[in-house]
Formats: C-alpha cells, structure tokens, sequence
C-alpha cells in the first residue's frame, strides 16, 4: 500500500512538470451572434419540451386522483 501512494506521489509530480511548459494562456473563442441565437432557439424549444411534459404528467396525476376518488 505504501508504495501504491509512493507511485502515485511521483505521478503527480512528473504530471507537474509536464505541465508546467504549457503555461501561456489561450486566447478567447470568438462566438459569432449566428451561433448564440440559433442556440438560443434550440434551449427555448428543450424548454417548452419539458414543460409540456411536466403539464401532461399533471394532468395525468388529476385525473388519477379523480378516478381513485370514486
């Protein structure tokens, strides 16, 4: 077990210095207004999706209350 943690101790630390090259930062992505509306869109429809389904499920429920109700 201990040289399990020993193993895993040295792995981190070379993943460190394997990193540590890479340090510059990337620029930022640039996002074109097409990309966010037609994204946009489609979460809006995911959305109106979901809460049509969440509607059905409650009208289902009501009615199966109704019909245990007698």
């Amino acid at each position: 077990m201990k040289l399990t943690v020993l193993f895993l101790i040295l792995t981190a630390v070379l993943a460190l210095f394997a990193g540590a090259g890479e340090a510059a930062p990337k620029p930022d992505p640039k996002v074109s207004l097409k990309t966010l509306k037609s994204t946009g869109k489609a979460i809006k429809k995911v959305v109106s999706v979901v809460s049509g389904a969440a509607t059905a499920r409650e009208v289902y429920e009501a009615a199966k209350r109704r019909k245990q109700q007698g």
